[in-house]
């Protein structure tokens, strides 16, 4: 009897937990598609609806955020004081909704198996739980919202669930029925897509030895969810041996992401695998690999080493890496042109081998007329990190051919010095490029601006006075550095009325020139349009004189903010009305982040203080935290380039160009270093030569 009332009581109990008074104008919903007895482990889909926001109404005082599941009888979870939430993965995809409610579309398609747990045979109750989010604070960037204290919440109505036992007959039908999907042709609609992901989701949820033979034996095909299952499985040990005897299966599949899931999985079943044992076990396959699991092999090995490499302190090479090196420079002519580019890249930039310099020429070769242009500059880049000399070669080579994949940002490898060009082939290309059907003329006009000598002078002031367009950026660049006072007349022929229109070619001088060639013509045309009308000009001048103007830039940029500041104080609302903010983020831009000046901690406040929009002073915050002492210079150098930061200033891209940052620091600043690698030994030295001091890190 004292049985009956405790159950009868805990019923009444859990029945009361439904019972959340909803406030008016506030609907959840929750529905099944296609409701019937589902097995145990099928895939249960439903919908999910829920208040959006009102369209471009982006700050609301108050939004309603997913709390969670509440199920009946709760399961582990589902109880008001626990409900379900989704279980985190790093399989997890965009498509898994988190219910931020108010900002995903309505409704919402959803498979329920991903927030509740696995329900044995039995009849269940379910509804979403909506928890009130209310506005705490505004700012420039956005919003942020707290939990309204007391807590209030928002239930949907109810959906039954009824579970009945999975049947083997059924399990093998649900199986090969989704094998038949995911081995068909690959979907060319969104419907299709969702098709496909339906028939993964089937067999992940199934999670039976069934299914983990399947999933294996199917990847690559939706690897995400297939792997998402077998890292999610309730037999983690089973599993993990499964995969681990899988890796030298000569069809299987074995990625970065397999090895992942399987460390996962192996680490909850305690039994670890170490990633450097799983990776010698698929090195040690891959000559017996199928051509497919070989190129996918060929992949999670070099992304293994990269790792290794990445580790703190890193790590050795590993002892397989020689023969991997030998079998790919082997498979590489069997391989499709897609897995060629892709393979050669991640290769060549972890080894730098100069094994790999016959690879990377005859994918420059390989190119002809009509094709794309990635491989072959991918590969040149590619050169130039092993064998510049060979890489500049390969640049003078094409720049004498009449059609050539190469681009103008490419002659950036190639310095002038190196260039051994004739002005005579220099002016011959440009011509030929210009006649119908020719070939890429900014390519011919960067390397005239980059490699003409001043004997050419007057024959290039002929070609650029014959020239059907007048503006002519790039070949201006040439004038600056070899005859700056015809630069300047062509900048300034007449006095500039600051009251009439712009010149036309002056936007185009302001951003194209300058990459190439900024001399004192150019800077002083820029600085005295810092105060024309024309907000787009003055913007384009901003940035380049912020980018590329000498030294003293600085003060006319000063000036300009100054002025800004003095018009528009206390019209802000005008301001953003018109779009002038643009403007004066550019301004703050070039004075903040500057390449030849420095600018320090006071004058970021004195920027701050000065910021009309919450973007500038937004920005303007974000910059300042990087003032804290010591200050930190961050260094990356590896095959994808060289990256630096030093305060505010990031995304310094050479050696050369923090040193001249650091050299704008006055001696005795600190500094610590953070990074690695041998730029960090050139970093030290460079310091103590000018003064500066690098302390350990603390």
């Amino acid at each position: 009897m004292r049985l009956i009332f405790a159950v009868l009581f805990s019923l009444s109990s859990a029945l009361a937990q439904w019972n959340v008074k909803t406030p008016p104008g506030i609907e959840l919903s929750l529905r099944l598609i296609d409701p019937h007895p589902y097995h145990e482990g099928e895939l249960i889909r439903a919908e999910a609806a829920f208040p959006t926001r009102v369209p471009g109404q982006y700050t609301m005082p108050e939004q309603w955020q997913y709390a969670g599941f509440v199920l009946e009888p709760p399961q582990g979870c589902g109880s008001f004081a626990s409900p379900c939430f989704q279980t985190f993965s790093p399989w997890m995809e965009t498509r898994d909704p988190t219910f931020h409610l108010g900002e995903a579309a309505n409704p919402v398609a959803l498979a329920l198996n991903n927030y509740l747990p696995r329900l044995r045979p039995g009849r269940y109750k379910a509804a979403v739980l909506g928890h009130k989010l209310v506005l705490t604070a505004k700012g420039p960037m956005g919003s942020t919202y707290g939990y309204e204290d007391p807590p209030q919440y928002a239930i949907s109505n109810t959906i039954e669930i009824e579970v009945v036992p999975a049947t083997e007959a059924w399990i093998r039908k649900t199986i090969a029925e989704s094998e038949a999907i995911l081995r068909g042709p690959q979907p060319v609609t969104g419907q299709n897509y969702e098709r496909r992901r339906e028939a993964a989701d089937r067999i992940r949820f199934l999670d039976v030895p069934a299914s983990w033979g399947a999933s294996l034996a199917l990847l690559p095909a939706e690897t995400y969810s297939l792997l998402r299952g077998l890292a999610a499985t309730r037999q983690p040990a089973r599993v993990c041996a499964l995969m681990q005897a899988a890796i030298a299966r000569p069809s299987q599949r074995v990625s970065s992401e397999y090895l992942y899931a399987m460390g996962s999985l192996c680490g909850r079943a305690k039994t670890p695998v170490p990633p450097a044992q799983a990776a010698a076990a698929l090195a040690a396959s891959l000559a017996r690999k199928q051509p497919e699991p070989k190129t996918t092999a060929f992949a999670a090995l070099m992304q293994r080493v990269q790792q290794v490499r990445g580790d703190n302190p890193p790590q050795p090479d590993p002892d397989w890496l020689p023969a991997v090196k030998n079998e790919f420079i082997k498979a590489y002519p069997t391989l499709d042109a897609q897995e060629k580019r892709s393979l050669l890249g991640l290769y060549t930039s972890t080894l730098r081998s100069p094994d790999m310099i016959p690879l990377l020429e005859a994918a420059m070769d390989a190119w002809k007329p009509g094709d794309y242009y990635e491989a072959p500059r991918e590969a040149l880049l590619n050169l130039y990190s092993i064998d510049p000399a060979r890489a500049q070669a390969r640049i003078r080579a094409e720049l004498a051919r009449e059609k050539t994949w190469l681009d103008p940002s490419e002659l950036e490898m190639l310095p002038p010095a190196a260039a051994r060009v004739t002005d005579d082939a220099l002016i011959a290309a440009l011509a030929a490029a210009q006649r119908p059907g020719g070939w890429n003329p900014e390519l011919r006009m960067t390397a005239i601006a980059k490699y003409a000598s001043p004997k050419a002078l007057p024959r290039i002031q002929a070609v650029f006075e014959s020239q059907q367009d007048q503006c002519q950026p790039l070949l201006m660049a040439y004038f600056l550095r070899v005859d700056p006072g015809y630069a300047d007349r062509v900048f300034h022929p007449q006095p500039w009325d600051m009251h009439a229109p712009a010149p036309p070619c002056a936007a185009r001088y302001f951003e194209g020139t300058p990459p190439l060639a900024m001399g004192p013509p150019l800077e002083r045309y820029m600085v005295a349009y810092l105060v024309h009308p024309d907000a787009r000009l003055k913007i384009a001048a901003a940035k380049s004189l912020g980018r590329y103007g000498s030294a003293a830039a600085a003060a006319p940029l000063w000036e300009a903010f100054h002025y800004f500041h003095d018009y528009w104080k206390g019209k802000e609302p005008e301001l953003t009305k018109i779009g002038y903010p643009f403007l004066e983020l550019e301004l703050r831009n070039a004075l903040a982040r500057g390449t030849h000046w420095l600018t320090n901690e006071a004058d970021l406040r004195l920027i701050e203080s000065l910021c009309i929009s919450g973007q500038c002073r937004y920005e303007t915050a974000q910059d300042l935290p990087a003032w804290r002492t010591p200050l930190t210079i961050q260094v990356s150098s590896n095959g994808h380039g060289f990256r630096a930061q030093v305060a505010q200033y990031y995304g310094i891209q050479s050696m050369e160009a923090l040193e001249e940052k650091l050299g704008q620091f006055p001696k005795g600043t600190q500094f610590i270093l953070a990074g690695g690698g041998q730029a960090l030994v050139q970093v030290r030295k460079y310091a103590a030569e000018r003064g500066l001091i690098v302390l350990d890190r603390r």
